[in-house]
């Protein structure tokens, strides 16, 4: 994506400020364009009235401005070469004149006598165009510029100027002079100090406002050019991460990969990779940023086996979970470069090298990197290597010149630039090079380094969370199918039962967990064409699933049902065909289900384990006996419980909540919300810091009325109306169940518009938590500091819980991930939004969110918050028995116990082995315990490399400190 505005202003467009004649070596050219008026006649382009009234902020600027929405604007200029410039030409020539130009228009086309000489667009935002000899002889070019408006904002001409360049780098002519006091007038006559390491680079986002097969076209044309400029330019290094590009290089385009490999042995291409793609990092489970990174290091280890691959280059992602370092760590990483944090809209970040430190102790070393899509301005490099001096105290900084986004690397034009400019002593020295000899120079002042030890939230972008719902189901869905798929070969292969295990495949989730697709920020083709990817995956997963679960599981009576979960033992209340079932003889308890099936309770299942069952269609021949229901549901008159939760409803709707003790959780009724949601740059990315100060109407229709009542399930319905969106509430009580589930099922066709819930706390929070990717958030209820004011809104991955005074506190689970918000007397949901660029449809259609309330006496984490939000996001496995057989209980993991989740399970090579990855998400050490089953091969690293028995926790292979992450290598016990 472009720059960032600056913080606290509107989008910022750099320009060349001078509006004079020509000088010695420049001549601005700006007041010369002309273009068709209003009425019609011929006149200055900057006498455009519109500009000044709509814009006045860039006209002010001497830009030239035209209305958004992709209008075309078309200017001439009649260029002839000012005598005085001619004399540089006579005896002989001494310089050469450049064109050069800088736009803000997504289509951009230059024609010099009718011929095209240049094309553009929103990322390919400068030319340097060299202008023919025959304009020093006296011919007028006929100029002629075409740009097109962006859709979501107006289009300007940013800069437009001629420019001297000296053809003997001596500058015999003092061409450079102005240049040169420009910059000893910024170094304010301090000596010059330090120098520029630079890496050629050409950042490509894997869809953006293309479509994914355009990056392919892209991704070819951006390593051809790079590779054609290496053999031209003798000291250009070029660097570019994504190892999914470049396994599609090796696949798709062999002998551009292997001219590409050649450039690699020689140390002028560098793979700069780390994760799988340029990941989302706060949507996502820990389980997929952990598979990011371990596919994406085996994956480069494999494809370029002469490098090390030390470093997460993630320059453009929105915001980074306070587990990476953890996770990166885990896997070999050492190095962590982005540059997003220049972005932030309220705070700047302070620092620009720094230890990234996770709550469990893991760090890594932490660049903020130079901007993307930069080029050869040697006043704009010397900016930027005052400010990182400044900052960092490193004499040396990183330059990245290419065009970006849409990939494109460095020019010709940049690298001429560049060369002119290294010859010149009163510039900064250049030294080319690759990024992980930089970052070797710079590990050396680790132990002086400032140490962040929190997410690195982004003060911008806050709706990334909230925008396509349908993306965020897709990815959570397929996160679960594809760990269960992991868990059910590990489990057959265990048994021996399965001869070799075809591993699921998660790439393709993988590849759509990149930054501009997750969060919705693309245009609707991009989405269109990843629905069926997502189906075929899902469809694979499940396969591979249903295929060994039934390997392990092998005959049974009719029916087996799967908690694929290490969860603690609980009756479970769910929706099941018709039919008498039944367990060992017992009848389960059953009661008829309003929308279809019946709602049965079934026995409790402890951890990883699979339930034979008995149905017939009819109903036994004989009485047998029945289990008595765990917790049954009662109603009595407008309010209902269980034992473990209760509630009231009311004209108001849900109007109280109480915990098992009867203590209130509410300070109100649920508070469903609607707001205006327009204003931003950024659509599809933020939203309005000022949501708040626009509430709209949202009208219920009626009291809510009861669907059903019965001991096993009770449950609601409340209707209403949002502008033009039909709304449909639901909620569900089900016997032992310590959560009431809420579903908002909304046909939505609003725009510019935010939905939230918000839940008034009868007991005001001092705290709150949350999930992100590999860790767990705790803040301040009340916002003191500027940076905690300024997180107003935070992604949340499945769960959000206040904590009061006492401890206690109320959850609410997530089907998520939602953004989410907390204050002393409020947690917040926010549900769906409507933006319109760059989808104009995004988010409309019908939508059904889940989530639940979940009260918490005893604070989240002895309340087990975590493991409540994996049994209330992950159904269990239920399917016919594929054959006959004497049925009996199979337990594979017993609980795991407090705060230890489990992340992953796989096959691990011969001899039944599994590899087995747990998290601890309390702030207590763990220990793991698998009973007499399981026998310990090994405690691993995140790549499956062994740990010395020293390296493990204490030195105990089973114990996990607070927040970590452990790997083992196990094997069922063998008698």
């Amino acid at each position: 994506m472009p720059e960032a505005p600056a913080p606290g202003l509107p989008l910022r467009i750099e320009t060349f400020q001078s509006r004079s004649p020509p000088s010695r070596s420049r001549w601005d050219l700006q007041p010369l364009w002309s273009c068709h008026q209003a009425d019609g006649s011929l006149g200055p382009a900057l006498d455009d009235p519109w500009g000044a009234r709509h814009r006045p902020d860039w006209a002010a600027r001497g830009l030239v401005i035209w209305p958004r929405g992709g209008q075309w604007r078309q200017l001439t200029l009649d260029l002839a070469c000012p005598q005085d410039w001619r004399q540089l030409q006579a005896p002989a020539p001494v310089a050469q004149a450049r064109l050069v130009l800088r736009w803000w228009a997504d289509q951009v086309e230059l024609r010099v006598n009718g011929q095209p000489v240049h094309a553009g667009d929103l990322f390919d935002t400068a030319c340097r165009w060299l202008l023919p000899e025959s304009w020093w002889q006296g011919e007028v070019l006929q100029l002629e510029l075409r740009l097109r408006s962006p859709l979501h904002d107006d289009g300007a001409l940013i800069e437009s100027r001629l420019e001297l360049e000296p053809l003997d780098p001596a500058d015999p002519a003092a061409l450079l002079a102005e240049t040169k006091a420009e910059l000893a007038q910024m170094r304010a006559g301090q000596p010059l100090a330090g120098g520029f390491h630079v890496l050629g680079h050409a950042h490509l986002d894997l869809a953006w406002l293309w479509p994914v097969a355009d990056t392919w076209q892209a991704a070819e044309r951006t390593f051809a050019s790079a590779l054609d400029l290496i053999e031209r330019f003798e000291h250009l290094h070029f660097g570019h991460s994504t190892p999914a590009l470049y396994a599609w290089l090796e696949q798709n385009r062999p002998a551009l990969f292997a001219r590409l490999q050649q450039a690699v042995a020689a140390g002028r291409f560098e793979p700069i990779n780390g994760p799988w793609v340029e990941t989302d990092c706060v949507l996502i489970s820990g389980a997929s940023l952990l598979r990011q990174f371990q596919l994406g290091q085996h994956d480069s280890a494999a494809r370029f086996p002469g490098l090390e691959h030390p470093l997460a280059w993630l320059p453009d992602s929105f915001g980074f979970a306070a587990g990476l370092p953890a996770v990166a760590q885990s896997t070999g990483v050492r190095w962590f470069c982005t540059h997003k944090l220049f972005w932030n809209a309220t705070n700047p970040f302070p620092h620009r090298l720094f230890r990234w430190r996770s709550r469990c102790g893991s760090e890594v070393l932490a660049l903020m990197t130079a901007p993307i899509g930069t080029d050869g301005d040697p006043v704009a490099m010397e900016r930027y290597r005052l400010a990182w001096q400044g900052a960092s105290g490193v004499d040396q900084a990183l330059w990245l010149p290419g065009v970006g986004d849409h990939g494109g690397g460095p020019t010709a034009e940049m690298l001429e630039q560049l060369q002119l400019w290294q010859q010149q002593p009163e510039a900064a020295p250049q030294h080319h090079g690759s990024l992980r000899a930089y970052l070797a120079a710079l590990e050396p002042l680790a132990p002086r380094l400032p140490v962040w030890r929190d997410e690195l939230y982004l003060e911008l972008h806050r709706g990334c969370a909230t925008s396509r719902p349908d993306q965020k189901r897709h990815n959570r869905t397929l996160e679960r199918l594809l760990r269960e798929a992991d868990l059910a070969q590990a489990l057959a292969g265990a048994q021996g039962a399965l001869a070799e295990a075809e591993p699921a495949d998660w790439r393709p989730l993988l590849f759509q967990q990149f930054h501009d697709i997750l969060p919705g920020t693309s245009i609707p083709e991009v989405f269109e064409q990843a629905e069926p990817q997502w189906r075929a995956a899902r469809r694979s997963a499940c396969r591979q699933r249903d295929r060994a679960l039934h390997t392990w599981l092998g005959g049974g009576a009719d029916w087996w049902v799967a908690q694929l979960q290490p969860l603690p033992a609980r009756a479970r209340t769910l929706r099941m065909p018709l039919g008498a079932w039944s367990h060992g003889g017992i009848g389960l308890p059953a009661q008829a289900a309003w929308a279809g099936g019946q709602w049965l309770q079934l026995p409790a299942l402890a951890g990883v384990e699979a339930l034979p069952l008995e149905r017939t269609a009819a109903g036994p021949t004989a009485p047998i006996p029945a289990a008595v229901v765990e917790a049954p549901v009662w109603v009595e008159g407008w309010r209902c419980g269980n034992g473990l939760v209760s509630f009231a409803l009311g004209p108001g709707g849900l109007e109280q909540l109480w915990d098992g003790a009867g203590q209130p959780q509410l300070a109100g009724p649920l508070a469903w919300r609607r707001y205006a949601d327009r204003g931003e740059f950024w659509d599809a990315w933020d939203i309005a810091a000022n949501y708040r100060d626009h509430p709209l109407a949202w009208a219920w229709q009626g009291e809510p009325i009861w669907l059903e009542q019965g001991p096993l399930c009770t449950s609601f319905l409340w209707r209403g109306r949002c502008g033009a969106s039909a709304v449909r509430l639901e909620g569900r009580l089900l016997a032992n169940t310590p959560w009431l589930e809420l579903v908002l099922s909304v046909d939505w066709r609003q725009r510019h518009e935010l939905l939230r819930l918000e839940v008034p706390l009868a007991q005001p929070a001092q705290r709150w938590a949350a999930d992100t990717s590999g860790c767990v958030l705790e803040r301040p209820a009340q916002a003191v500091t500027a940076r905690e004011q300024a997180r107003w809104e935070v992604p949340a991955i499945s769960w959000l819980a206040s904590v009061a005074a006492g401890g206690e506190g109320l959850a609410v689970l997530l089907d998520g991930p939602q953004g989410v918000s907390a204050c002393p007397e409020q947690l917040g949901i926010s549900l769906l939004r409507a933006p319109t660029w760059p989808d104009p449809g995004a988010d409309n259609g019908f939508q059904r969110l889940r989530l639940a309330l979940l009260p918490c006496s005893s604070g989240w984490s002895p309340a087990q918050v975590p493991q409540q939000a994996v049994a209330f996001r992950e159904p269990f496995w239920l399917r016919p028995a594929v054959a006959q057989g004497r049925p009996g209980r199979r337990q594979a993991f017993p609980p795991l116990g407090e705060g230890l989740l489990l992340l992953g399970c796989r096959p691990s090579g011969e001899g039944g082995a599994v590899v087995l990855t747990v998290q601890n998400c309390s702030p207590a050490r763990r220990r793991l315990e698998l009973g007499s089953a399981w026998h310990l091969l090994e405690r691993l690293d995140g790549l499956d490399q062994p740990l010395l028995r020293t390296q493990a926790s204490g030195g105990d292979p089973w114990l996990l400190m607070p927040w970590s992450l452990g790997f083992w290598r196990i094997r069922p016990a063998r008698d």
